[in-house]
């Protein structure tokens, strides 16, 4: 388990499970602490779940224009211009995050048909609604983290993904640098039959997803080098600086520049 001093992160146990869920994560934080309260979801390829205890969040929509006050939820994968406020004077998290097709683990519905923000309860039923009781009564991070596990492991249907994974393992061995007709070539099947798979097991398009897989890399450029805009962008086989710039904004709503001043240090919920 990794330890912080403002959150601790552990992976599963579970080696299968691990093919599912990238870690575990529980936060406990006064809102006072942080730089900033507000906090852009940088669209992102994973899932996060997250339930916040007796201290909800305001999650704003800006794409959809809707706002929720929520105390858990399961974000899907999209570029849609997200952002989270704390409600309370303090943030507490318990929560995971899941590889980009961890959601078709749990659900036989197609994913692009769930809505923004999916109720836990709604996905897990009784057994969420179990784990939530209980969490309130564990007061070591450890058996928190195994309460988690057993309910992702108790859960999980049998369904083949096996197509999506090596779609999704292709799109990240490139650098999200690949066109669909060789995505296709690839895996031998037709660019409708990806299509189809990306939206019912990931919830979005191909080409949706390689955008956000760009933009993963940029972002963290961005917060970690010291590179220039120019460098970064053609690092990323941008060959025109205005390109570069209008797909970085088209998704986030803000320049390279702009971004990279309003990475905080601490993201509560994408560290």
């Amino acid at each position: 388990m990794e330890n912080d001093q403002n959150f601790l992160i552990r992976k599963p146990v579970n080696s299968f499970l691990s093919n599912i869920i990238e870690c575990f994560f529980y936060i406990d934080i006064p809102v006072c602490q942080l730089t900033e309260k507000a906090e852009f979801m940088i669209p992102f390829p994973r899932i996060t779940l997250g339930y916040f205890f007796d201290h909800p969040f305001k999650v704003i929509n800006d794409t959809l224009n809707e706002s929720k006050l929520i105390n858990n939820a399961i974000s899907r994968i999209s570029t849609q211009r997200i952002n989270v406020l704390p409600a309370t004077d303090r943030i507490r998290i318990i929560g995971a995050h899941l590889k980009p097709f961890g959601l078709a683990c749990y659900t036989q519905k197609a994913v692009n048909s769930l809505p923004w923000l999916i109720d836990i309860e709604e996905l897990f039923g009784h057994m969420a609604r179990e784990f939530l009781l209980k969490i309130h009564h564990i007061a070591n991070t450890e058996e928190m983290f195994t309460a988690m596990e057993d309910i992702f492991l108790n859960n999980i249907l049998d369904r083949d993904l096996s197509l999506i994974i090596k779609a999704l393992e292709l799109i990240e061995s490139n650098s999200g640098d690949i066109e669909m007709t060789l995505l296709s070539e690839q895996l031998n099947v037709s660019d409708r039959t990806i299509r189809n798979h990306f939206y019912n097991y990931v919830g979005c398009s191909p080409k949706e997803y390689i955008r956000i897989v760009k933009l993963k890399q940029i972002a963290y450029q961005l917060k970690h080098s010291q590179n220039s805009l120019t460098n970064i962008a053609y690092s990323n086989n941008y060959f025109d600086q205005a390109h570069f710039v209008h797909e970085v904004k088209g998704i986030t709503g803000q320049s390279p520049g702009q971004l990279r001043k309003d990475i905080p240090d601490f993201r509560f919920l994408q560290f």
